[in-house]
């Protein structure tokens, strides 16, 4: 019996890390759509998981969301933040900083 709670543990552990690592590659593709449209340079091609939290929606229902922060510059000189917000493994909101 504790040899099958143990493989149901750590089957469950690896099914939690590949379905987070999906959550990534969906941000990353996001983030690297914002960039394309906005003709800037996505920069170290990835996403950096910063909060996971829960927030009440329009509708007053909770909901769970992570934040993935992303690197972007316009010359290669100057860097700037980007966040990608993501419920599930959908983006809700692309944010950029301005660029002046």
């Amino acid at each position: 019996m504790t040899n099958l709670l143990i493989i149901l543990f750590i089957a469950l552990g690896i099914g939690f890390w590949l379905y987070n690592g999906r959550i990534r590659e969906s941000a990353y593709r996001a983030a690297i759509k914002a960039c394309e449209e906005s003709y800037v340079q996505n920069l170290d091609g990835y996403v950096a998981l910063k909060k996971v939290y829960f927030e009440k929606n329009t509708d007053g229902k909770i909901r769970f969301l992570r934040r993935y922060q992303f690197e972007f510059a316009t010359d290669g000189a100057n860097r700037y933040l980007g966040h990608v917000i993501m419920q599930g493994r959908w983006p809700v909101i692309v944010e950029m900083e301005s660029v002046s």
